[in-house]
């Protein structure tokens, strides 16, 4: 913490990275922004850093940053951006006081660009790269946690070399032993709800997996029981202890009917089918009961400075976090 300590004569010089080449890039650039925005002073210089799809990394100005959307971005890019060789890149972010990451999805939050970074021996904010990994992947967190004592409700994962005799079976028994009437097909990685479909058949559940694999979308995919519990969002941060403290969470009110949920739109796009309590309209015992569970994981993880945690209070009581956000949107 010693840039931070540094007096108003020297400017304190930080690296913010964005882009990448994830689904979540728009996202990507509206994080950098806000980090922009809210940083940027007299005495901090930013350094703006983005990564096309090929993982290839620019310079580019603070002006830049604003062009519209990621496919405009990417066309202005060639002309507007310095395209840095690997070593370039290197010499960049020594020459900085701290490295920002505004980059999610693969890449950004799945330890990548974290390993990267440590390789080098470049100080960055955020979770280390054997957090991230750890955290990235939901159906591996959600084993990981479920061994521990937390909650997580039963799910079934599939990867893309699964036949379609295989995963129609397993969806199929999967369905009938959970009782299902309703489900939720993901990428087993990334965020934003990016790729995310409710199904109410096991027809449908098996056409989305075939098409998540079919696009692309990722290696893995993941189904699991539609939750028709409370949606709860809560940010973690490290105090000068070392110590995590979860803030207060959010609820999230979502109308659940005719198979909607908390999708892209609602997350990032102004709607009027998604309403924020902040405090949440449950007990102080849930309350207190999230912010611990919460801060336990964070250690658990192996978490550093900050991260933002997803999940639902269900009807009997129980608590599930559902996704962990190293780099939150």
């Amino acid at each position: 913490n010693n840039f931070l300590q540094k007096t108003k004569k020297n400017t304190v010089k930080v690296a913010r990275l964005s882009g990448g080449p994830s689904l979540e890039r728009g996202i990507s650039l509206n994080s950098a922004r806000s980090v922009m925005d809210h940083l940027g002073s007299l005495d901090i210089e930013i350094v703006p850093i983005y990564f096309n799809k090929k993982k290839k990394a620019y310079r580019v100005s603070t002006s830049q940053l604003y062009s519209n959307t990621p496919s405009d971005f990417d066309f202005k890019l060639e002309k507007t951006g310095k395209e840095l060789t690997k070593t370039n890149l290197i010499k960049v972010l020594k020459e900085v006081n701290i490295v920002f990451s505004c980059i999610h999805g693969t890449f950004g939050e799945d330890g990548e660009i974290q390993q990267f970074l440590e390789k080098n021996k470049i100080p960055f904010v955020g979770s280390g790269s054997r957090a991230c990994k750890m955290a990235f992947d939901k159906f591996k967190a959600n084993e990981y946690i479920r061994s521990l004592g937390f909650y997580a409700p039963n799910s079934v994962v599939f990867k893309i070399t699964d036949s379609k005799q295989y995963i129609l079976k397993t969806i199929n028994k999967f369905w009938k032993d959970e009782k299902l009437a309703r489900a939720i097909v993901k990428p087993a990685s990334g965020g934003s709800s990016i790729g995310v479909f409710s199904v109410e058949s096991i027809d449908d559940a098996v056409e989305s997996v075939n098409l998540l694999f079919s696009k692309r979308m990722d290696t893995r995919v993941v189904v699991e029981p539609f939750i028709s519990g409370k949606e709860f969002t809560v940010i973690i941060l490290q105090n000068k202890f070392g110590s995590p403290v979860a803030v207060l969470p959010s609820e999230i009110e979502v109308e659940y009917e005719k198979n909607q949920f908390f999708d892209f739109r609602k997350k990032y796009l102004p709607t009027r089918h998604v309403t924020y309590h902040c405090p949440p309209r449950f007990s102080n015992e849930i309350i207190e009961k999230i912010q611990t569970q919460a801060e336990q994981l964070f250690g658990i993880f192996g978490m550093k400075d900050f991260a933002r945690f997803d999940g639902f209070l269900l009807p009997d009581g129980n608590i599930w976090f559902s996704d962990f956000n190293p780099v939150s949107g």
